[in-house]
């Protein structure tokens, strides 16, 4: 790309890393300007395809002690540290949450190595009920859907303390004091719902979403509620939706905005530094879009209420639109919509068929028939979406449509992109690429400097990593894992840029490095 777009402003209450919180930064952006890998090869197990296992980690947060890079991977039953140094990939710790302890002695390397081996066996017979059957053994390790948020929103702060979602309503702060190869250690846990009043606990059955303010306050979205913690884990402030779900994380802007979606509104939500405001006196806007029923979205696979989408940013420093987007849940079909972030342009006339003046614009999303799950790649003005309607969905959803996909079923395909036009003011289609199977609901990343966007794929049943030209849609570079096993998978996880290149990728059995 001839100029490097305006990215988020770095908070300063964030580590100093390539990913210190989830999506990179606290626009949700998934895109970085430093360079990711060139070049597609077969990948060789242990030499540039390294591995650690684990049981289900989505994407560990990166920080910095001296020369040094430490990875941490909160996981559904613990957190994992990994050195990342050079082309290191080195477990260095492993920590339970509090009250885990029966899970992680279920959860051992040697039971998950089972578990895959008997997931292998299914999956190469493509047997579709022999591989139900191998998929439903996840219970054996502690799985259970009230545990399956454990860990995907994690963050840590500028002094190198780690914090992530556990146990449904706990959120657990741990450190290593800044020591290399010192294990973690638990720092302090709060259960965030028996902090706050009976009507207001109500709303905070469980946490999803964690993300930290520019003035160094924690963000956590629960089903009916958004919470504002300090450091130390003190509830401050909050704001409940009633009758309405959350599903999705938060991203923020660094005057107070706070972006959530809701099953059923978008709404910009204002922190003043003490308290939370809806008021639209003090800056905050609520607007409806399209959804469907939950029932029939949840019979097309979707896992979320509403929109499945993270709000993502766009538009920063001297760019002329501000913009918050999603995918919707429209029944007809998902739709990109785009939000105006601040204040509406006074010679801006609602468009047709939206919901409200707020909404920018909207366009139809052609790949997906419900809302989209993973979180939309922003990056200057572009963004792309990727397919996660699973075309004959299992009722259970997650593992069971993730591992069956590509495999004994048909497979979400399709990544599309969209760029906004300042000018027209329209989001503007600009390609489809129809090849990537997105089974493992992994949010993709783009980086500026290659102009490239990294997806995970699946070909013949084989795991790899694709690199599509941002600018055209065209698959430029291939990473082919070793084998056929499902250890190489990325599911619900969201890929990551190390500073060298490399990409780092969670997933159900274990973490992986592609190396350069």
């Amino acid at each position: 790309m001839s100029s490097s777009p305006n990215m988020p402003p770095r908070n300063p209450w964030l580590a100093d890393s390539v990913y210190p919180t989830s999506h990179f930064n606290t626009g949700a952006t998934d895109s970085v300007l430093h360079a990711g890998l060139t070049g597609g090869k077969t990948l060789r197990a242990g030499e540039d395809a390294l591995f650690v296992p684990n049981f289900m980690v989505s994407n560990p947060t990166l920080k910095k002690i001296g020369p040094d890079t430490i990875g941490i991977g909160s996981g559904m039953f613990g957190i994992r540290k990994l050195l990342l140094t050079d082309k290191r990939f080195e477990s260095l710790s492993y920590l339970p949450y509090p009250g885990f302890e029966a899970q992680n002695s279920k959860a051992t390397d040697a039971a998950t190595q089972a578990l895959l081996e008997a997931w292998d066996g299914a999956r190469r017979t493509r047997d579709d009920d022999r591989l139900i059957q191998a998929i439903d053994k996840i219970a054996d390790l502690g799985f259970s859907h009230e545990v399956g948020i454990n860990g995907v929103y994690n963050l840590i702060d500028k002094d190198g303390f780690h914090y992530c979602v556990y146990g449904g309503t706990k959120i657990l702060k741990c450190t290593d004091d800044n020591e290399v190869r010192a294990p973690l250690r638990i720092v302090q846990s709060a259960d965030v719902a028996q902090a706050m009043p009976p009507e207001a606990a109500s709303a905070v059955s469980r946490i999803i979403a964690l993300n930290m303010t520019y003035d160094g306050f924690l963000a956590a979205a629960a089903p009916g509620a958004l919470v504002i913690l300090d450091r130390d884990l003190n509830v401050k402030a909050w704001v409940t939706f009633s009758g309405e779900a959350v599903d999705n994380g938060i991203p923020l802007d660094d005057r107070g905005g706070i972006y959530v979606v809701t099953s059923r509104r978008m709404l910009k939500v204002i922190w003043n530094g003490e308290t939370l405001s809806t008021d639209e006196k003090d800056g905050a806007w609520e607007s409806g879009y399209e959804w469907m029923p939950d029932e029939k979205a949840f019979a097309l696979g979707s896992i979320s209420r509403g929109s499945g989408t993270t709000p993502t940013l766009m538009g920063f420093g001297d760019d002329p639109d501000k913009l918050v987007v999603i995918a919707d849940g429209a029944e007809g079909g998902t739709n990109l919509v785009a939000f105006w972030r601040d204040e509406i342009p006074e010679d801006f006339e609602q468009k047709p068929g939206t919901k409200s003046r707020r909404i920018a614009d909207q366009a139809p999303i052609h790949i997906s028939k419900a809302t989209i799950e993973p979180s939309p790649n922003v990056l200057g003005y572009g963004v792309a979406v990727i397919n996660s309607t699973y075309p004959e969905p299992y009722p259970k959803p997650g593992f069971w449509n993730g591992f069956t996909a590509g495999i004994t079923r048909p497979a979400p395909m399709g990544v599309q992109k969209f760029n906004w036009n300042p000018q027209t003011r329209r989001l503007e289609e600009d390609w489809l690429n129809s090849e990537i199977d997105n089974s493992d609901i992994m949010v993709p990343v783009v980086s500026a400097a290659t102009n490239l966007l990294y997806c995970a794929n699946k070909r013949d049943g084989i795991y790899e990593y694709t690199g599509i030209d941002w600018s055209t849609g065209e698959t430029r570079a291939r990473w082919v894992f070793p084998d056929d096993s499902a250890k190489w998978n990325a599911f619900g996880g969201i890929t990551t840029i190390l500073e060298d290149g490399d990409l780092l990728i969670g997933g159900a059995f274990g973490l992986k490095r592609i190396v350069a």
